[in-house]
């Protein structure tokens, strides 16, 4: 290669490395402004998420002071509604009883068949007390011989036989019995609603009102009738309990029965 030539090829690498160096300086230019404008979208997104996070924040502050005030106000309306709800109970209460006083008053054969109610069940278990003490100090048996009646003691043995099974059966009533009023009560309670207080308003008023004319018909004192009356109201509601929930209507039943 000539001299001519080698200077020429020289001068294209000098031109060719300067090209090269212009081009990195270039590159490195480019990626220092990328980098910058990253970190500047980065600064600002980051920016922009911190004021986003502020307003959400504020807006969930402002929210949560709107709920507990609607919390405090509808406790204040609710506690109203009930204190009003109660004070008018209250009242239809006081009236009510008020207005079967006034009956009570104008028509006294409940109270009357009231005092025979209290007195006459005291006076026969007092008499059977009596009488059942007297037979177990010397138990006895009757016969009627001659048009009259007479009383034969028995002997020892059976006596004692006799005291023993007649405590233990007298007991067993007396246990039985509690026991049934008070499974009674307890379903009565239970199965309290709207229809149970409206049978025991217009039976009260009934017996009040109608007392003097019920005596007419029949002889029948009218504590006892009143007890009656709530009973065969238990009976019914078993049986209806069971009519509607054989023909799966128990919801249509729970209804009249809160009507």
């Amino acid at each position: 290669m000539s001299r001519k030539e080698q200077q020429k090829l020289v001068e294209e690498l000098t031109t060719t490395q300067s090209l090269l160096a212009d081009t990195r300086k270039l590159v490195d230019i480019s990626n220092v402004e990328a980098v910058q404008k990253a970190q500047a979208a980065q600064e600002a997104a980051e920016l922009k998420a911190k004021k986003d996070i502020a307003d959400y924040k504020n807006q969930a502050d402002v929210k949560i002071n709107e709920a507990v005030e609607a919390k405090i106000e509808a406790k204040k309306n609710a506690k109203f509604m009930v204190d009003r709800a109660k004070k008018k109970e209250r009242i239809a209460w006081e009236s009510l009883a008020t207005t079967l006083f006034c009956c009570l008053i104008a028509y006294p054969a409940f109270l009357n068949d009231l005092w025979d109610a209290l007195t006459l069940p005291f006076m026969w278990v007092w008499n059977g007390i009596n009488d059942y003490t007297y037979w177990l100090k010397t138990p006895y048996y009757s016969r009627y011989i001659g048009g009259a009646t007479k009383l034969y003691a028995y002997s020892a043995g059976m006596a004692w036989l006799l005291r023993i099974t007649s405590v233990i059966l007298v007991i067993a009533l007396i246990v039985g019995a509690c026991y049934g009023i008070w499974i009674g009560v307890h379903y009565y309670i239970k199965r309290w609603c709207n229809l149970s207080l409206k049978v025991l308003l217009v039976s009260t008023g009934a017996v009040i009102v109608f007392g003097e004319g019920i005596h007419n018909l029949m002889k029948i004192n009218l504590v006892a009738l009143f007890i009656f009356i709530q009973l065969a109201y238990l009976g019914l509601l078993i049986y209806f309990d069971d009519y509607f929930e054989t023909r799966n209507k128990s919801c249509e039943w729970i209804q009249i029965q809160n009507r």
